[in-house]
């Protein structure tokens, strides 16, 4: 099949983390099918109303990706022109040449809306996958708007998780596909052994904002014997300075390490020196995080906030109530002392097994052949 993929969400030079999830789909599509990426985005740095589109073109393993560039125009115009150029792109560069058979679309805007616009004037089955919260989209009623269009009319809704499916279901009630991210267990694997006698706790999350938890694992930490561990941190964002802050008010400074930022190529490495993983997030629709340290072969500690409820179980990990720092503190003391109940390739066969490449490729593929076939085709 020739699959189109839409997205805003997709690693690039300037933000290599940004829409990985899609990309590893993409690239796991890729393998059985005939795939082109077009990745659009706004320069909101440059007032240039009057200009065109520019794009790059790049060969990416197995895939054709195009970068679309749409300068920023006056207030409300950027966004009407960042779609109608897009949509001039797609149709003079792709549609004109080679007419997919689907359209993939990820995030219900801008690439949704994208999506369903030339589903109806092409003809052309729509998909969505939604990966983030649907209040992401109440920044203004055109917005809500066109997300409600989005969720109305696309061929078919893929969902990463049960919570995030039950949301689009309390906005639009229709059928919801739940199909989870990939991991990479290629790339993501054990590597090397554990050094040290201190039990090694990890967390890896953006630290823009305090969603992923970090605050109450510090205050968590604070209540473990503080010669027993080293706490491990991974990330980057503009409260970095914040939790460095916290960490000393709570007393672990001789307890964690800040990495910053963990490069592509370090990934896997850093995830494989941890006894426990732990991510204590308020919310999230999936938790990607989990199933790559899991892949290394690391159990995991998170909470009832939605995606990680599809993962975890007593078999990879414990989950428990958020908000909650004491109950996350009696969960490491457990893993901690129970450790050697945690069986590394258990852990990562099952993360194989339910989120590898081979498995969600077909699951998708599996849609796509029901629709081209209620489609006559």
């Amino acid at each position: 099949m020739n699959i189109l993929i839409l997205t805003h969400s997709y690693p690039d030079s300037n933000h290599k983390w940004r829409g990985v999830f899609v990309q590893q789909q993409a690239r796991a599509l890729g393998k059985i099918h005939k795939v082109i990426v077009v990745c659009f985005k706004a320069d909101y740095a440059h007032f240039s109303p009057f200009s065109d589109y520019s794009f790059e073109k790049t060969i990416d393993d197995n895939l054709t990706v195009y970068e679309v560039t749409v300068s920023k125009s006056f207030p409300v115009i950027t966004q009407l022109k960042y779609l109608v150029n897009t949509y001039r792109f797609i149709n003079r560069e792709i549609l004109n040449r080679e007419k997919p058979d689907i359209i993939h679309c990820h995030l219900s805007y801008p690439a949704g809306f994208l999506g369903t616009i030339i589903q109806r004037i092409k003809g052309i089955p729509a998909v969505l996958t939604e990966h983030s919260t649907l209040r992401l989209y109440n920044r203004s009623f055109i917005h809500q708007l066109c997300v409600r269009h989005t969720l109305r009319n696309a061929t078919e809704i893929i969902s990463v998780s049960n919570s995030l499916k039950n949301e689009i279901i309390s906005i639009r009630n229709r059928k919801v596909n739940v199909i989870p991210n990939i991991v990479d267990t290629a790339f993501f694997k054990p590597s090397g052994t554990r050094d040290g006698q201190k039990l090694r706790l990890g967390f890896l999350g953006g630290l823009n904002n305090s969603n992923k938890g970090l605050d109450l694992l510090l205050k968590a930490a604070s209540m473990l014997d503080k010669t027993k561990f080293i706490l491990h941190i991974g990330g980057d964002g503009k409260l970095l300075d914040h939790f460095k802050k916290l960490a000393t008010e709570e007393g672990l400074e001789n307890n964690c390490i800040f990495h910053g930022e963990i490069s592509r190529s370090e990934i896997s490495r850093f995830y494989s020196q941890f006894d426990i993983f732990v991510l204590p997030s308020r919310y999230e629709t999936f938790g990607i995080v989990l199933i790559e340290a899991m892949a290394c072969g690391v159990p995991v500690i998170s909470t009832k906030c939605g995606g990680p409820q599809d993962i975890v179980t007593e078999s990879t990990g414990i989950l428990v109530e958020k908000e909650n720092p004491e109950m996350l503190a009696n969960a490491i003391r457990t893993m901690a002392d129970n450790l050697n109940t945690f069986d590394k390739e258990i852990i990562r066969n099952y993360v194989k097994d339910k989120f590898g490449e081979e498995t969600i490729a077909e699951k998708i593929s599996k849609l796509y052949r029901e629709i081209l076939m209620r489609n006559g085709k």
